[in-house]
Formats: C-alpha cells, structure tokens, sequence
C-alpha cells in the first residue's frame, strides 16, 4: 500500500492538535469534556486519511448509499450540523452568563452610589 501525502501529513497535524489540546487541558483552559471531543476527533480525521476507501464503503453500506463519495459528504455535512447546533448553544450559555454579570455589577454600582 502506497501512502499519499495527505495520509501522512494529516496525522502530524493530528498528533500536533492533539498535544496542543492536551497542554491547554493541562494549563486548565480547556474542559475534560471539550479535550476528549477534540482529541476523538482528530483520532477519527486520521483513520479517515489513512484508510479512505475502507471507511467510505462501510459508511456507504451502513447508510445504503451507492456511492462512496455521497456517504462522506452526508456524513461530513450531518458533522458540521452537530458541531454548528453545539457552538450556537455555547454562544447561547455566554451570552447568559454574560447578561448575569452585567445585571450583577449594576446592582452592586447602584448599592455602593446609594450608600454614598
């Protein structure tokens, strides 16, 4: 089996991100939660680069399309969908998060200008 360039170049990057997501894990700035997602999903570009006629056709079976091709892309876009929906209720929860502080720190100027 002759790899192509991708196929060795996407697990570098891979193992790269992998060890950046770690170290920011490790300097408490990302979640376990958020590490574990990052990490699996730079485990699963790097099988998909390695072996991509292999897991387009189980994904082509599994999903009764007949070609390799439109399994991926359905695949991908059903991602971006999930990755998409997950940030816009994380912009969601800032925003809340947000709006509470702000409420909070009004109350405490107003408190401290009625004190004086």
């Amino acid at each position: 089996m002759q790899l192509e360039v991708y196929q060795w170049l996407v697990p570098l990057i891979a193992a790269i991100f992998i060890i950046r997501t770690l170290r920011q894990y490790g300097r408490f700035r990302r979640t376990l939660r958020g590490t574990v997602l990052w990490i699996l999903f730079w485990i699963t570009i790097t099988v998909l680069a390695i072996l991509p006629d292999f897991i387009s056709r189980i994904l082509a079976s599994s999903f009764g399309f007949k070609d390799n091709v439109n399994a991926i892309i359905f695949v991908a876009l059903g991602g971006i969908y999930i990755f998409v929906f997950y940030l816009s209720a994380s912009i969601r929860r800032t925003e809340g998060l947000v709006t509470d502080l702000v409420r909070e720190l009004a109350k405490e100027k107003q408190r401290m200008e009625s004190d004086s």
